[in-house]
């Protein structure tokens, strides 16, 4: 049988991740009964329409309430990165696990 850490089990089993980021952190706060799931986009770049842009900046890092593991209140937290298209125009990259201006995750929001 094959074991896994704590990464894959996030990475491949509670999260809707796409190959483009991965769990890069996990944080439990026994204290207050919080897991902090740290994630990062792999790439320098991002492809849109068949085109790469380089990453442009990172948004500040925002934090998504996500389905709680057991007694803990589970939160996904991300720097999410921007690029500048062709036009000149920052755009922001969307996220797998999350609709945008959401702080829920889609999992989350499914059950309630």
């Amino acid at each position: 049988m094959n074991s896994l850490d704590e990464r894959d089990i996030l990475g491949k089993i509670l999260l809707p991740l796409n190959s483009s980021w991965i769990v890069s952190e996990v944080d439990t706060r026994e204290s207050t009964e919080d897991i902090y799931v740290k994630l990062r986009y792999k790439f320098d770049y991002i492809e849109d329409n068949g085109v790469r842009y380089p990453i442009y900046d990172h948004r500040k890092l925002r934090n998504w309430r996500h389905l709680d593991l057991w007694q803990y209140k589970t939160y996904l937290s991300a720097e999410v990165p921007r690029y500048r298209d062709s036009t000149g125009k920052v755009k922001t990259v969307s996220v797998p696990w999350a609709e945008s201006c959401e702080r829920m995750s889609i999992l989350l929001e499914k059950k309630l």
